[in-house]
């Protein structure tokens, strides 16, 4: 679905870069049927490690630990979830022939998060198990890394005027879809840029969310508890998050995703011939790619 992939990179994106960027595979990897699979499997294990020692200075034993790891999470991977993405994609693609609707786009956005869980439970034991390794002047650095990373999310989410913030918002998302459908015309661009005007940024609450999820990290490693409790205490801040968010910001969530979700369905309706063969295509090579790196696994 073309907008699913947008929002399954923003919400993934805020929670996994508030654990160690290890963590991050997983919602990579969610990703990997939309995109270039090929270049991401083969990039993942050197790109990440480098990610993990941005936050933490690791010794040479833990980055080939590192990377041993994210290598068997993606051999399970292409194993087991790159069939189910191809399932997903000729569901899709069957359905492409006529608009979505509403009630689909809320259907496709709840299986790529059973994709995203899937991976998580595959991911979080070796984050646990990595997460105990962490000596103190390490777990200092992670704190050190956290906060830089608030201080730059505040100053970017801040930058210029509200107007200037959506444009920005509206260029990123026009883009991305441009990637999917071919030239938007007039009347698509002002359905984005309505949704986008319309609603909040909620900068305060995603920032009240990250330093949570920071705190709580920071402290289940300090706390240096049996592995299995860290998976544990890793699985309800990242997988069951509406165990612990604020009930409020969970309502503004929904209603943003809602909101979306309408906005999608009226622009698959908007489409024209061409954009529907554009869409089309574009999925048609991404199960190409699938089939190609199952394959070779």
């Amino acid at each position: 679905m073309p907008g699913q992939n947008s929002v399954t990179r923003r919400f993934h994106a805020s929670l996994l870069l508030l654990a160690c960027a290890l963590l991050s595979a997983c919602a990579t990897l969610t990703q990997l049927a939309y995109s270039n699979a090929a270049m991401a499997y083969n990039n993942l294990p050197p790109m990440l490690s480098w990610w993990v020692d941005d936050y933490v200075d690791m010794s040479h034993g833990q980055k080939d630990w590192v990377r041993e790891r994210i290598s068997r999470v993606l051999d399970w991977h292409r194993s087991h979830e790159l069939p189910e993405y191809r399932r997903f994609l000729e569901h899709v693609l069957a359905r492409s022939r006529e608009p979505f609707t509403v009630e689909e786009v809320a259907a496709a956005w709840r299986d790529l998060r059973k994709h995203y869980r899937r991976t998580a439970e595959q991911v979080l034991p070796e984050v646990g198990d990595f997460f105990l390794q962490l000596d103190a002047e390490q777990v200092a650095q992670m704190e050190k890394k956290f906060a830089d990373d608030n201080r730059k999310f505040v100053r970017e989410s801040v930058k210029g005027t509200p107007e200037e913030r959506t444009a920005r918002r509206v260029k990123r998302f026009v883009a991305h879809m441009e990637g999917w459908l071919g030239s938007l015309d007039r009347e698509q661009r002002a359905m984005i840029e309505a949704y986008y005007r319309d609603i909040p940024d909620l900068i305060e609450e995603r920032l009240a969310d990250r330093k949570v999820r920071q705190g709580e990290i920071l402290a289940l490693i300090r706390a240096r508890p049996a592995k299995e409790a860290m998976v544990a205490g890793l699985r309800t801040l990242f997988v069951e998050s509406q165990t612990w968010r604020r009930p409020e910001y969970q309502k503004k969530l929904a209603e943003r995703e809602q909101r979306f979700f309408e906005m999608i369905a009226r622009l698959s309706a908007s489409l024209s011939p061409e954009q529907r063969s554009h869409l089309q295509t574009r999925i048609r090579g991404f199960m190409r790619d699938i089939a190609t790196l199952s394959a070779a696994g």
